[in-house]
């Protein structure tokens, strides 16, 4: 009996059972033409409850049909071993591979359809609640493995589309990219319901120095892809800012420049803790020199920008910046500004140098 018989096993996808029965009376189904002429498989006759698309697809048959018998080891000899159909024409599941030929087999007159599709549904709900999304195959021509099994497991309800999963090579984002199909970041295009903000507060930081951020006041115009997942990811607490960011147009300061928002050196916006150092208070920063002390108040200069002395010339560290009177003459550091014209000379020592 072996050498005779061949049997393409395959499973549908989110399907109730199918005519095997083509309207010409022919049979309808897959023809397979290697290692032997005229077998042809129908889903139809395999919608069985205790087998899903996974017994197939997942490492015995390619999705797209027809693909298993390009492989040199797809011969009955193959089969026999337990693969392909052999995995469960064994003689147990189903009726062995090496018997009954003719059920398989059904000869070069027969009338065959070239491919048979399994049925599915036309509009599927990937969500369960109000923001939930109403995918509709119709809409989406692709041949079925362009989705299958790659990207979604063909099962109603199997896969979990996140928050987290928009903006990844995962899922409808694959498409959904601006390129290939619309950006997934035009919310409406999906969701029927609205989709809002996230509400409440999201600290950055730790203690009073953290920043409190609301999703209302920021409305970006290109919607939450101008922020997601470039420049935050959508997990709560996963960004970390520090203060080298402020300066290099990394996450709030892409957009909060001088040029078109609010600009980070306004400190007070945004935290709430910083208010400027009172004139000889525990905050006054004392530079110890070989003549009298120097001590610098930041309310003093608090009509100029943080971002006029930081990080240039002086880091934002206390102490870090080295300062030479030698060089102030010169117009650096303290000489910046201190030049006679924007503010009092440098050799006025007794505005500086105090007991």
């Amino acid at each position: 009996m072996r050498n005779r018989l061949i049997f393409i096993f395959s499973l549908p996808f989110i399907f109730a059972g199918m005519s095997a029965v083509a309207a010409d009376g022919a049979t309808k189904g897959i023809l397979y033409t290697k290692p032997l002429e005229s077998v042809i498989f129908s889903h139809a006759s395999h919608a069985q409850k205790e087998f899903s698309c996974a017994t197939c697809h997942s490492g015995l048959f390619e999705m797209k049909a027809m693909e298993a018998q390009k492989n040199k080891d797809f011969i009955m000899d193959s089969l026999y071993k337990g693969k392909y159909c052999g995995a469960c024409h064994d003689g147990k599941k189903a009726f062995a591979a090496d018997t009954q030929c003719a059920r398989c087999h059904l000869g070069f007159g027969a009338k065959l359809a070239a491919e048979e599709v399994p049925l599915f549904k036309k509009n599927v709900k990937l969500g369960k609640s109000a923001k939930g999304v109403a995918f509709s195959h119709d809409k989406h021509p692709q041949s079925c493995h362009s989705c299958h099994p790659s990207l979604f497991v063909p099962k109603e309800g199997a896969d979990k589309v996140r928050m987290a999963d928009h903006g990844r090579d995962r899922y409808c984002f694959t498409c959904h990219d601006g390129e290939k199909a619309f950006a997934w970041g035009d919310c409406s295009r999906c969701h029927t319901e609205p989709v809002s903000a996230p509400g409440g507060v999201i600290n950055f930081g730790q203690g009073k120095k953290a920043v409190a951020f609301r999703h209302e006041t920021h409305k970006p115009k290109g919607g939450c892809k101008e922020c997601h997942p470039k420049l935050f990811s959508f997990t709560k607490g996963a960004a970390k800012i520090d203060f080298d960011d402020h300066l290099r147009q990394k996450s709030c300061f892409v957009c909060h420049t001088k040029k078109n928002a609010t600009a980070f050196y306004d400190c007070n916006r945004c935290h709430t803790d910083k208010k400027p150092p009172k004139l000889g208070g525990p905050d006054t920063l004392t530079y110890k020199t070989t003549m009298q002390n120097v001590y610098f108040h930041h309310e003093s200069h608090s009509e100029f920008a943080c971002n006029l002395c930081h990080p240039a010339p002086f880091a934002m560290k206390k102490g870090k910046t080295k300062m030479v009177m030698a060089e102030m003459f010169k117009g650096k550091t303290c000489g910046l500004c201190h030049n006679g014209k924007m503010a009092f000379h440098v050799r006025q020592c007794a505005r500086c140098h105090k007991q």
